[in-house]
């Protein structure tokens, strides 16, 4: 996917953050990106999309990723010239976090992430050349991976945000399922029902095992910093960021870093890339 002067992508979870950050990145090099958005006004004051709305390279489909309806007329609406190249999905937690003293932080609905992914799944058109697909997770996701991440952030993981996480670990199951990776459920585990339903291996439409190009991105935690990698680019240094398949350790990463790697990196040079689960942090 070197050239991204002509790709068809549809974004979910593009309305800020890593996901309209990375969409920004791959309009300016001349892609077509439709965004699935619960409100398209998030839109209105801003001048960079809406130099690429009125060029016809960025469209809007107003509806949520958690109704099925909604999901099938966004993969419509960017496939109705050409078959969709690229899903990026990088949808988060919605709204504001309960904390009990048993669980750490909570999100209502719990299983929102993996919901959402599971109905574009079940919805992607059968076309000949099925979609790549890039899924944002979260490092400290699952036990094996906790243990691969810096000791000061032990509690974050493993108590803080697990409930969240619980969710991302139910995105990495499903994605994993549909690119054929291999699952050890002696060290990790299955994801709880209440996140990922039962027999969701049978869902309708659910693409088969190994039967789609996918890469999982877990970032460190994240932060609104500038993109370190373009000045590093500009001026001849190596890129400040650190990946690799796993756990690369470190701390922090900023959101702006994460779409350079997913756009400069992942999508420039899939060969290299593609077909993994990749960490990133400083």
């Amino acid at each position: 996917m070197s050239d991204l002067s002509n790709l068809n992508v549809l974004v979910v979870g593009g309305s800020r953050n890593i996901g309209y950050h990375s969409s920004l990145r791959l309009l300016d090099y001349g892609s077509t990106v439709t965004f699935l958005l619960r409100s398209p006004s998030a839109f209105d004051n801003d001048a960079e999309v809406q130099k690429h709305l009125q060029s016809g390279k960025a469209r809007l489909v107003k509806g949520d990723a958690t109704n099925s309806e909604d999901v099938q007329s966004a993969w419509a609406e960017a496939g109705k010239e050409r078959p969709v190249d690229l899903l990026l999905f990088t949808v988060g937690f919605t709204g504001t976090p309960t904390f009990k003293l048993t669980k750490g932080f909570t999100m209502d609905p719990p299983d929102l992430v993996t919901k959402s992914l599971l109905n574009f799944l079940c919805t992607m058109p059968k076309t000949k050349s099925r979609p790549k697909v890039i899924v944002l997770s979260a490092s400290g996701v699952s036990p094996s991976s906790r243990k691969k991440t810096p000791l000061l952030l032990a509690p974050l993981y493993g108590y803080a945000i697990s409930g969240p996480l619980s969710d991302k670990l139910g995105t990495e199951r499903v994605i994993g399922h549909c690119a054929g990776w291999e699952w050890d459920t002696q060290v990790d585990g299955e994801p709880n029902e209440e996140i990922i339903g039962k027999d969701w291996q049978k869902r309708e439409g659910l693409p088969v095992f190994g039967s789609l190009s996918a890469v999982v991105v877990r970032p460190a935690v994240l932060t609104d910093g500038v993109c370190l990698a373009d000045a590093a680019v500009a001026s001849g240094k190596s890129l400040p960021y650190r990946t690799g398949p796993g756990e690369v350790g470190g701390y922090t990463v900023s959101r702006k870093d994460v779409a350079h790697f997913i756009v400069e990196g992942i999508l420039k040079d899939w060969e290299k890339w593609g077909n993994k689960q990749l960490s990133v942090a400083y």
